[in-house]
């Protein structure tokens, strides 16, 4: 046959009439195969493409009591906001049949430095997690028990006018995220800046940042009492002195 065209007869065995099968040559197959492949494949786009939508039906079942988190979440927000002026801006939880992650994030028109900051931060963390550990429905809830900072992210905005157009080495982002705490300055607060400028970007250990508030709280508290209550204060060279200190002759 012309051209390459061959032409075989088969016979079927499931059918009485013979099977005609044509054998191509090369080039002719190759031109014919090939808007034949393009078809198949606009096809098989086609109907991979049309996935059925899936309608889910109820009953649904409550994974997390979302009221009670939510009562624990405002409370507390309304305390930090009396006692440390934070805003809370935002706040949302993770879970699937138990609560992985709790995220919040804050606002402040404070001005702190680096020591105020981490203590405030370290102050909120705690109190967040005692609220939640100790709490009869919620602490049945979480993931673990008990939840600590690795399962927190609280962001701290401070966003004065002060610190971002007079003095920005204040700090204006304190943030802890997967157990460590970052302090930014003002001035690093920009997301377009490139690298990291470590005399305006600090971070630590959630632990560490926890050990050192609490020595600056210790530090300070003779002198807030002092402050609070000068009448009631003892006197004396060695009252204000840290434990394990020896008042000069």
């Amino acid at each position: 046959m012309p051209g390459g065209l061959k032409n075989i007869i088969l016979k079927n065995s499931c059918s009485k009439y013979p099977v005609s099968i044509i054998l191509l040559g090369f080039k002719e197959s190759a031109f014919i195969m090939r808007p034949f492949s393009i078809l198949v494949m606009f096809i098989a786009a086609i109907l991979t493409s049309c996935q059925p939508t899936v309608i889910e039906s109820g009953p649904f079942v409550k994974k997390i009591d979302s009221e009670e988190l939510s009562h624990i979440i405002i409370n507390f927000s309304v305390k930090m906001k009396i006692d440390k002026h934070l805003e809370l801006e935002d706040s949302w939880a993770g879970y699937n049949d138990y609560i992985l992650k709790l995220c919040l994030r804050y606002s402040s028109q404070r001005l702190l430095t680096l020591y105020d900051a981490r203590l405030l931060i370290v102050e909120a963390v705690e109190e967040l997690l005692y609220r939640l550990n100790n709490n009869t429905i919620i602490g049945f809830e979480l993931a673990h028990f008990p939840f600590t900072a690795e399962d927190l992210d609280l962001k701290i905005n401070f966003e004065s006018f002060y610190g971002r157009y007079i003095d920005e080495l204040y700090i204006g982002l304190a943030w802890l995220q997967a157990g460590c705490v970052h302090f930014y300055a003002f001035d690093r607060k920009d997301a377009s800046l490139n690298g990291i400028d470590w005399d305006h970007h600090h971070f630590e250990p959630y632990s560490k940042s926890k050990e050192l508030a609490l020595i600056k709280k210790m530090a300070d508290l003779p002198y807030i009492e002092h402050r609070e209550n000068p009448d009631m204060a003892p006197r004396g060279k060695a009252s204000y002195l840290p434990q394990g200190y020896v008042a000069p002759l």
